[in-house]
């Protein structure tokens, strides 16, 4: 089974439904796979072959959606870069996967200019423009299906990582692992033909691939974008009013601003059946909020670029349990999802015994298949048929996953292991802190010691650092408690709207550098 037969399946089945909401743009699947058609005949006139690689370097919108599933009916290995890349980064991508054609937006057409890659071809989208030269290129290509013989095996895209421990890795899925993961999330978030699914991640991001579009094809949901530029909790309380928005998965940044937002209380949310969380930890006091103002209806997904994205889940029922009675469950990442084998090791690859800290380990359909063209970086990765995360966590008697931090992100101070993550929960209890991040910096004496920074919610009192570091010295030991606290306007963050440690690394340095000069 692919993903193309998935398309096709829905342009019969549910040829007259909502297949893409864009604005003021609407497609029904039946014109939805028309387009898709196109453009997979289109580039293989331009002489593209299958298991060529085709890059995309566009804004969220139907014309990413559809370039997605182009790649899957021509053959094609999908290769999306994130919009904001510099020409150096759209260089290492394109050069690295072997791009010989991108879809371009306009808008970033200068940036691949200056990347300098002569033997790539273009196609410039300028979207939402019936007669741009991209929607008279498309409407002059065939609209049959494409003849294409296309299988589970056959590699279906190249997802790049954020690149947090160095230069981005090539993850590579075959049409099997994103057919594999696509009942993980029909089944988990409750997803049918009925479903309206708001995308807010950006389209080079797995969540949004392997989360809306390809589990969308399956049961014939609509997908609906907005603008992944810069989320807006005003814009996106309107989408879900208009259009009676079902499922939607958001950072907890997002959700943050969403709590934030005036516009909330006069917003008519009854649409929403599922609201998704993670990427980042989530702190349990604004979770029991989210439950306060939204009902039962969050879920929290746990997982990575290289499982395909979900792996462990705490559900619905997990959180109503949690808020009845035991409140640390708010604090794991739920059990295994379905379909995923899910394990916590030590260094040897020995099981750890319950409440011990040890690495988290995959097995599963939905398993990558390697780092493209990296053969090293797949076998330290992948062991005997594990995905070894990087993920530190413990699992209690029931199974549930709590996540200590990354095995870069731990602090090692003067011997003892100290979570990031602890400490952050604990900054945000503070009721003027909006958003918290900790990193180790370097210490003669110590090894490390905890640095905190800090973004203050603006309608609430301004405590100082020396405040902060005491609420931290009230509910922490002392080893634990940040050593010093800056206070910044906003935290740096991905597309995904994860917050950036690596850059706060980079500011930290940079600081210390300019002390010492």
């Amino acid at each position: 089974m692919t993903i193309a037969e998935w398309i096709r399946r829905c342009a019969i089945r549910h040829a007259k439904s909502l297949a893409c909401v864009d604005g003021a743009r609407r497609f029904t699947y039946a014109e939805f796979n028309e387009r898709v058609n196109r453009q997979a005949n289109g580039l293989s006139a331009m002489g593209l072959k299958k298991g060529d690689r085709v890059a995309v370097l566009l804004n969220n919108g139907v014309e990413a959606i559809e370039a997605v599933a182009a790649a899957a009916k021509g053959g094609f290995v999908h290769v999306p870069v994130n919009f904001r890349s510099v020409p150096r980064e759209i260089a290492n991508v394109l050069q690295h996967s072997g791009s010989t054609v991108v879809l371009v937006d306009a808008e970033y057409k200068g940036r691949l200019d200056q990347a300098n890659l002569p033997d790539v071809r273009t196609v410039v989208v300028k979207p939402g423009q019936p007669d741009s030269p991209y929607e008279k290129w498309l409407a002059g290509q065939s609209g049959a299906e494409p003849t294409t013989d296309v299988t589970g095996d056959d590699d279906f895209m190249i997802c790049y990582t954020s690149g947090a421990t160095g230069t981005p890795k090539g993850v590579l899925h075959k049409h099997r692992q994103s057919v594999a993961h696509a009942p993980v999330v029909i089944v988990q978030y409750e997803i049918d033909a009925a479903s309206k699914l708001l995308l807010v991640y950006p389209h080079n991001s797995i969540a949004s691939i392997n989360m809306f579009y390809v589990p969308a094809w399956l049961v014939g949901s609509a997908l609906v974008t907005t603008d992944q530029r810069h989320f807006d909790a005003e814009r996106w309380l309107s989408l879900v009013e208009r259009e009676r928005i079902t499922h939607c998965h958001l950072v907890p940044t997002m959700l943050f601003r969403v709590l934030e937002s005036p516009k909330l209380a006069t917003t008519d949310c009854s649409s929403l059946r599922t609201i998704g969380y993670g990427s980042a930890p989530m702190p349990t006091e604004r979770v029991e909020r989210l439950m306060q103002v939204f009902g039962n209806i969050l879920i929290q997904g746990y997982g990575m670029t290289e499982v395909s994205s979900i792996a462990a889940v705490l559900d619905k029922a997990d959180h109503l349990a949690a808020m009845k009675g035991d409140r640390d469950r708010l604090n794991s990442c739920g059990r295994p999802a379905f379909g995923t084998e899910l394990r916590v090791v030590d260094d040897n690859g020995r099981d750890v015994a319950p409440g011990e800290v040890g690495e988290i380990i995959f097995r599963g359909p939905q398993v990558m298949s390697g780092y493209w063209n990296e053969p090293e970086k797949t076998a330290e990765t992948i062991r005997e048929g594990w995905l070894y995360s990087g993920d530190m966590a413990r699992v209690d008697a029931g199974g549930y996953l709590y996540i200590v931090d990354r095995k870069k992100d731990l602090i090692i101070s003067g011997g003892a292991n100290i979570s990031s993550r602890e400490v952050e929960e604990v900054l945000y209890w503070h009721p003027s802190v909006r958003e918290a991040s900790v990193i180790g910096r370097p210490d003669e004496q110590w090894g490390e010691l905890p640095h905190a920074f800090v973004s203050l919610l603006p309608d609430k009192p301004a405590p100082t650092p020396a405040e902060l570091i005491a609420f931290c010295k009230q509910r922490l030991a002392n080893y634990k408690c940040p050593q010093q606290i800056e206070i910044i306007a906003d935290l740096p963050k991905s597309a995904m709207g994860k917050i950036l440690k690596t850059e706060l690394r980079a500011k930290f340095w940079e600081g210390m550098k300019k002390k010492v000069n």
